[in-house]
């Protein structure tokens, strides 16, 4: 029992790492500059099935090329808004009108940001046949198929494992109970 216990811990403690690392590695990733892309190189990814025709792979990177520079655009603006709502919350004289003008202005840009992706979204659309459209349409569907799946598998082993530490718990306090029992009498 000791060593499921010890096993326990071990992985808790190496999953909280791991936590952290990403965590770290998220901020220091949302403050460090996006690398450059290749330009013209750039391939264009679709999802299995779709088969793109050479043209409209050529018209595909045109239209991300022509929208690189508003995103990169956007999300300075966001990274410098997000900066702004940092400094005004980690202030030493809490401001609420300027936590939510700054907060208020990245949800702005947010919003902007998801604007821009449904647009250019919809523009690729425009470039496929009703054939590919379908397709599209039913990887995308898979896609949110898998997710949803994997959403629930983790909250059913994060279920699993509150569950292991209540019995765990339970069974402490039994113990406790038990000694506090037997030591009275």
């Amino acid at each position: 029992m000791l060593l499921h216990h010890r096993v326990f811990v071990t992985s808790m403690a190496v999953a909280a790492g791991l936590s952290f690392a990403a965590a770290g590695h998220a901020q220091t990733a949302s403050q460090a500059a996006p690398p450059a892309a290749p330009a013209a190189e750039a391939q264009v990814q679709a999802p299995a099935g779709v088969n793109l025709t050479q043209a409209q792979r050529d018209q595909i990177r045109a239209l991300r090329e022509a929208q690189r520079k508003e995103a990169q655009a956007l999300r300075e603006k966001l990274r410098t808004a997000r900066q702004h709502l940092r400094q005004a919350m980690a202030a030493d004289v809490p401001d609420e009108a300027a936590v939510r003008s700054a907060a208020g202005a990245v949800a702005a840009l947010q919003a902007d940001q998801a604007v821009l992706q449904s647009r250019s979204r919809a523009q690729v659309t425009k470039l496929l046949t009703p054939d590919q459209q379908a397709r599209l349409k039913d990887a995308r569907a898979r896609a949110a198929e898998r997710a949803m799946r994997a959403e629930r598998q983790m909250l059913r082993q994060r279920s699993q494992m509150m569950r292991r530490e209540q019995m765990r718990r339970d069974q402490m306090l039994r113990r406790q109970y038990w000694r506090w029992w037997r030591d009275w009498i």
